[in-house]
């Protein structure tokens, strides 16, 4: 199966690159090692004060480390943090227990989270970094069935996941990747990868795109 989809809407002319297996370098189950400050503070002041970087191997486990902090769950937090398998990090993140001011509170903080975790995984891994610089100009959206808030609700084989009105989903993840790629676009730093991918016609990046398949990442 395909893991990206690059498809431009016959109505808008917008490109959207459609994307959910972890295959795909956007999906948070992509393999990933990056190091990060947590925040710890932000998600549940009471019990942190403190900050500390840590090893990640991917950001699905960043973003579920610190749901399991926002509970104080600190068997679930370790657990989450010794795994190597996104899987079982996002199962132990369904398993916590949650009030529903929790539920609420996470829903409010969850996204500032995920940024902080998309924002580490793609400004220190180079060959993921230029593969969502070449999505310059195009929408991405995690296109999946199974995630109307993260997600659009719809799977990227489905014809109506390139009309925006026909989403049954927010999208979040999407919308957070193009600001992050916004964001490192215009650093100093990535000068040199920015002119790279200028030179690229769109074919080209579209190849790039739906093609490659778990890009080795930068070990630290």
């Amino acid at each position: 199966m395909q893991h990206t989809r690059v498809q431009k809407s016959p109505k808008t002319d917008k490109v959207y690159v459609l994307f959910y297996e972890d295959d795909s370098a956007f999906s948070n189950f992509h393999p990933a090692k990056f190091e990060a400050e947590t925040v710890k503070k932000l998600v549940n002041s009471e019990k942190f004060q403190e900050e500390e970087t840590l090893k990640w191997n991917c950001s699905e486990q960043y973003f579920m480390y610190h749901k399991a902090l926002l509970v104080n769950d600190q068997n679930a937090a370790k657990f989450i943090h010794d795994s190597r398998y996104p899987m079982p990090m996002k199962m132990a993140g369904r398993k916590l227990n949650m009030t529903r001011n929790d539920i609420d509170k996470w829903s409010e903080k969850s996204r500032e989270v995920m940024y902080q975790a998309c924002l580490a995984k793609f400004s220190q891994n180079l060959e993921l970094r230029k593969l969502l610089f070449r999505t310059k100009d195009m929408i991405l959206v995690e296109a999946s069935g199974n995630d109307a808030i993260w997600g659009i609700g719809i799977w990227k084989e489905d014809p109506r996941a390139q009309n925006e009105d026909s989403w049954h989903g927010t999208n979040w993840l999407g919308i957070i990747l193009d600001k992050i790629r916004e964001e490192l676009w215009d650093r100093q730093e990535f000068k040199n990868e920015r002119k790279e991918i200028e030179k690229e016609n769109v074919e080209t990046r579209i190849m790039f795109l739906e093609a490659l398949k778990n890009i080795e990442n930068n070990k630290n």
